[in-house]
């Protein structure tokens, strides 16, 4: 008994991993971007193929698990989950990783399916089985970002992959030793069990599990891509939303009442994440609880409450769901992060321009910098680059002038981190209407008729979102403004001879933007960098490094 009870453990843990996939590899993704040299798109994809992946093979799983037996279904997906573990951890390129990606969910998929049903009908009775199944879950997706986490930092994004690989190959030979037996008959249906798929409670599963998976991804990249946070500090930051959920998981009350309020946090809770006031973890912490006691609330309400889930085909079925909301949020949010990280990198790039030009700094100095500080901002890690370049910079600044340099450090790294904030908004308003989409879809009309839901759902939905958008207004930096280089403007005026030279030549760049039709900005970045060169000629017709073309604006 004990020996079987410890076979059903080290299932469940390895049922977990396949289940917290996002959890523990979305940490990876921020190195994955600058090793691997790829996009927002390629590292979404490393996510992306595993959750389609998975659930185009669960049903098709679940049918081999009832022909061949679930001992060996599970035994043979475990092993091809290690196996491909094993690739997925010496992979040097994307292509190979992806690939290898594939093979993990199909074997993570016969991995589910085989362990719902060697863990559900055994044990002490049913119930001692889902608690099993429902605590590998649960406590995958709580442990799965600290572990991610821990094993990015200490070691490489690798251990990651390289840590699944031993557990999957000792959980396919303990599954090898189970007895086979015929698929058990689903339980005798009790009074007011579901005992079909209905469309409302399917769209919400899907839409509330795109929400939350989407969430963790989404703040992973803005925390340690773009924030420069460490990957184990991130870890433990986004940790919040699991624990969260294990406390919103044991409230009680009506699954309807449970799932509707639960989508309606995770909604406030992303919904206010879009209005970061600025780039401290403290601020994600209100918004992660709600969204984390939504998970708790609406998951295990519409999982065998509302939806029916009671053998292998309704898990499978189930899992289909949440992974097909999954792998429609990463599509569609990875090419808006894409776009809107490159137009921020851009936008920041101009108004880093602003701050130095009108910085109380030498004319040479600005000369040195200028290039050398915007081209550090990349879009994979835009404020790492930018502060290692301040750092490195401050030692040339004299003495004198470091009071000025250290205030216009700060003024281009808020300019930074505001513009980052812009880059994610769109994609976390897009991911807390799903989470609303998904409340609307369930919402127990009588409820709302009686007044007693709405109003509650309503209160908490707007008001955590409207107090991060105050505060944002409130306490995040001001934007710089680009001022029309056809206007008047204060000058530098920094004294001597190069500060009169300094405000002449700024004087000359604005009437040059000016006759152009661009900002000072644009002109100034299109002189120093060629990605902006490029994009200067295409948008205004002229070649900012060509001097017949400077003299021709300006003698206009």
């Amino acid at each position: 008994m004990r020996a079987r009870h410890a076979r059903h453990i080290l299932l469940a843990i390895a049922a977990g991993l396949a289940l917290a996939d996002a959890a523990v590899v979305t940490l990876a993704l921020p190195e994955l971007l600058r090793e691997l040299n790829t996009t927002v798109e390629g590292v979404a994809a490393v996510l992306g193929v595993y959750t389609v992946v998975l659930a185009a093979s669960l049903l098709p799983a679940e049918r081999l698990q009832r022909r061949i037996g679930a001992p060996r279904t599970a035994a043979s997906g475990l092993a091809l989950f290690a196996l491909a573990s094993v690739v997925c951890s010496v992979s040097t390129t994307l292509g190979l990783l992806l690939a290898a990606r594939a093979a993990q969910a199909m074997g993570g998929a016969a991995a589910l399916v085989a362990a719902y049903e060697l863990l559900v009908p055994h044990g002490a009775s049913q119930t001692m089985g889902r608690r099993l199944w429902l605590g590998a879950a649960v406590l995958s997706s709580a442990i799965g970002p600290a572990l991610g986490g821990l094993l990015t930092e200490a070691l490489s994004w690798r251990a990651i992959f390289y840590v699944q690989a031993p557990i999957a190959a000792a959980a396919a030979l303990a599954a090898l030793t189970e007895p086979r037996r015929p698929p058990a008959a689903p339980p005798p249906p009790r009074p007011g069990d579901p005992q079909r798929f209905t469309v409302g409670p399917s769209v919400a599963l899907a839409f509330v599990s795109a929400a939350l998976t989407a969430v963790l991804f989404l703040l992973v990249l803005l925390l340690v891509a773009a924030w420069d946070i460490t990957p184990l500090r991130a870890a433990l930051a986004v940790t919040v939303i699991p624990a969260s959920a294990l406390v919103g998981a044991r409230v009680r009350g009506g699954a309807a009442a449970r799932a509707t309020a639960g989508c309606a946090l995770v909604g406030a809770g992303v919904l206010a994440l879009a209005f970061l006031p600025d780039a401290h973890i403290a601020w994600t912490i209100a918004p992660q609880i709600a969204a984390g006691l939504g998970m708790g609330l609406a998951l295990p309400a519409l999982g065998g409450e509302l939806l029916p889930e009671r053998d292998a085909h309704d898990a499978a079925r189930l899992l289909l769901l949440r992974h097909i909301g999954i792998a429609l949020a990463l599509a569609l949010l990875a090419p808006v992060v894409s776009h809107d990280l490159d137009a921020a990198t851009e936008h920041a790039q101009e108004r880093g321009v602003a701050v130095i030009l009108d910085a109380r700094l030498s004319p040479t100095d600005k000369l040195r910098l200028a290039p050398a500080l915007l081209n550090s901002v990349e879009t994979d890690r835009p404020r790492a680059g930018l502060s290692d370049a301040l750092a490195q910079h401050r030692r040339d600044i004299k003495a004198g002038d470091r009071p000025a340099y250290d205030e216009m450090a700060q003024e281009v790294d808020d300019v930074l981190v505001l513009a980052v904030g812009e880059a994610f908004r769109t994609a976390f308003l897009v991911t807390g209407a799903l989470a609303l989409l998904a409340a609307l879809a369930i919402l127990p009309w009588p409820a709302v008729r009686r007044g007693v839901l709405a109003p509650l759902l309503l209160g908490v939905t707007i008001a955590l979102p409207v107090s991060y958008f105050a505060l944002h207004a409130a306490v995040a930096p001001a934007a710089v403004e680009l001022r029309d280089p056809c206007g008047l403007r204060p000058l530098p005026a920094t004294g001597g001879l190069q500060g009169f030279l300094q405000d002449r030549v700024l004087e000359l760049l604005d009437t040059t933007a000016c006759k152009a039709g661009s900002t000072r900005e644009e002109l100034v970045l299109a002189l120093t960098d060629k990605a902006a060169r490029k994009r200067y000629e295409a948008r205004y017709g002229v070649d900012p490094r060509s001097l017949s073309s400077l003299l021709s604006l300006v003698l206009r």
